[in-house]
C-alpha cells in the first residue's frame, strides 16, 4: 500500500476568482481540496484520503455511480436551500462555461460522492435525461423552503 501526501494549512492558497482556499497539489475534486478554512479542509482532505487509501486496501469499490437525476432527487429530499438552488442553476445553465462554473461552486456545498455526477461525467447528458416532472418538483421544493 503506497502513502499518500497529508494536508497541512500552509499548503492552501487563497483563489480571489472562486473565494476558497485551494489545496496546492491536489486540484481533484476532493473533499478538502477546496475549503473556506485551510485548518479544515486539511482535516477534510487526510481523512478523506485515509478512507479512500482503507477502502483500496479492503478491496472494495464503490458499487453504484451516481446519475444526475439521482442527485436532483437527493436534494429534493434532503437537501437544503442552498444546495437546490445550485442543482437548480447547473439544470437552467446556458452554455458549458457558465455549467463549469456552478459546478466549480456545487462542490463545496453538495456532499462528495455525487461530485462524479455533475463534475467529472457528460453534464449535458446528463442534466437533459432529467425528467420535465423532477425539475417542477425541484422548483417546488425551492419554493416551498421561502
Amino acid at each position: 500500500m503506497g502513502f499518500f501526501r497529508v494536508a497541512s494549512a500552509k499548503d492552501y492558497t487563497f483563489n480571489p476568482e472562486s473565494g476558497f482556499w485551494e489545496l496546492s497539489f491536489d486540484r481533484r475534486p476532493v473533499a478538502g481540496t477546496r475549503c473556506e478554512d485551510p485548518e479544515q479542509g486539511a482535516v477534510h482532505y487526510n481523512q478523506a484520503r485515509a478512507k479512500f487509501k482503507a477502502k483500496l486496501k479492503e478491496g472494495t469499490r464503490p458499487e453504484h455511480v451516481y446519475l444526475f437525476s439521482e442527485l436532483v432527487k437527493w436534494v429534493i429530499a434532503s437537501g437544503d436551500l442552498a444546495q437546490r438552488t445550485i442543482v437548480l442553476a447547473m439544470l437552467q445553465a446556458q452554455c458549458t462555461d457558465e455549467y463549469s462554473e456552478i459546478a466549480r461552486r456545487a462542490l463545496s456545498i453538495i456532499p462528495s460522492h455525487f461530485d462524479f455526477c455533475y463534475f467529472f461525467t457528460d453534464h449535458n447528458a446528463q442534466r437533459l435525461r432529467v425528467s420535465a416532472e423532477l425539475r417542477q418538483q425541484l422548483k417546488a421544493a425551492i419554493e416551498g423552503a421561502d
